[in-house]
């Protein structure tokens, strides 16, 4: 965690932040839009309501008990809003406060926040829905009541398309500006110009006064998708000072702290590392994918493996068979462990699993996978 100084980085967000929303976008590109609002970048944020919050607040489902004895939290859903109270009952001490907004899609998990002054707060029983089971926050310990976690702007700048600090700095705290979620304009900047001249010129096919990502150099792509998913780096310029377009290395310092990129968080640097990455000239996170809508069957990333790679030069083509080409993501970019996120539970910590971004040949992956494909014996 950053000093609670870092929040007095953040400050106002120049006036031509204030971009049109998602419905003036979808005026003339609806069908990206509706596609669009169901990706988990959209869906990353949010306020906490009954069709955002993911976590289970049934009676016998929602209470997650500690290796403390008598400390405990109980999760409660209580006229339209929820809650987290940590109890510890050999005190008699108890503190509640209600989820204000949600931090992640709900595919993997979620964490949730309290507001408190003007300052966001980390609360301590996140979700995984998985699972289905509630778990002490990533970074909290077991057994401990705190709700002391600021959340600092370099994390919003993640998960939300803009956060306002109030315009006096001397009191550091977010104004009641922002925007949740990733949105059109986090990748495609302010849109209002874009809009007006589209609106005065219908005619117009090219889009005028708006970046556009496929016609960048690869630097520029790379650095808008970095700018989240390159890993922890040190600032530069304060948060949401960065536009789509800009020189990243502007912004944000190199990760250096990391002999090898995790697989959470940076993805950006273990595609760098693959060869097939050093041999183009092209490639980038967009030759595979398409932020504008889900991509969660890995068999329809096949066809971009095989614009480069022939399966009858596979080694193991005989020996794999038919599988062989619904195989090349789990084989070349296998889930793996993350070091970055430690999951703390009452009877165990454990960690989750990413899909790697380092291309590559996974030896004791590819013997595991063909040995599953051999037929079993009678």
């Amino acid at each position: 965690m950053l000093s609670l100084l870092l929040l007095g980085l953040l400050t106002q967000l120049p006036s031509d932040s204030a971009a049109p929303g998602l419905g003036s976008c979808r005026a003339c590109h609806p069908r990206i839009v509706d596609t669009f609002k169901e990706t988990a970048h959209y869906q990353t944020s949010s306020r906490a309501d009954a069709s955002t919050v993911a976590g289970d607040f049934t009676a016998g489902h929602n209470v997650l008990r500690t290796r403390s004895p008598g400390v405990f939290f109980n999760l409660r859903q209580q006229e339209g809003a929820f809650y987290e109270t940590g109890v510890d009952s050999s005190s008699g001490a108890s503190r509640t406060e209600r989820i204000d907004l949600v931090v992640g899609s709900g595919r993997r998990g979620q964490t949730y926040l309290y507001w408190r002054n003007g300052l966001l707060f980390e609360l301590p029983v996140s979700y995984l829905t998985g699972l289905q089971q509630w778990i002490n926050s990533p970074g909290y310990p077991d057994g401990q009541i705190d709700f002391g976690r600021v959340i600092e702007p370099r994390c919003l700048e993640c998960h939300s398309t803009s956060f306002a600090m109030s315009r006096d700095r001397r009191v550091r705290r977010y104004s009641g500006d922002y925007q949740l979620g990733i949105t059109c304009e986090k990748c495609h900047g302010d849109a209002r110009r874009h809009v007006q001249y589209h609106t005065a010129h219908p005619g117009e096919t090219r889009g005028q006064f708006i970046f556009n990502p496929a016609r960048a150099t690869r630097t520029r792509r790379m650095d808008l998708c970095a700018l989240c998913h390159s890993g922890p780096r040190d600032l530069k310029r304060p948060p949401f000072s960065f536009r789509p377009g800009d020189r990243l290395d502007d912004f944000l310092f190199a990760d250096t702290g990391r002999a090898t990129p995790d697989v959470h968080g940076n993805q950006v640097g273990l595609l760098q590392r693959s060869r097939c990455f050093r041999s183009s000239i092209h490639m980038s996170c967009s030759t595979c994918h398409d932020v504008h809508r889900p991509q969660r069957d890995l068999a329809s990333f096949v066809p971009k493996c095989l614009q480069c790679h022939e399966t009858s030069r596979h080694p193991n083509a005989a020996a794999i068979g038919a599988r062989l080409t619904g195989l090349c993501v789990d084989c070349h970019m296998p889930n793996q462990r993350s070091t970055a996120i430690q999951i703390n539970t009452p009877t165990r910590q454990s960690s989750l699993y990413f899909r790697s971004h380092a291309i590559g040949i996974y030896r004791d992956v590819a013997a595991e996978l063909l040995q599953s494909s051999k037929p079993s014996g009678n």
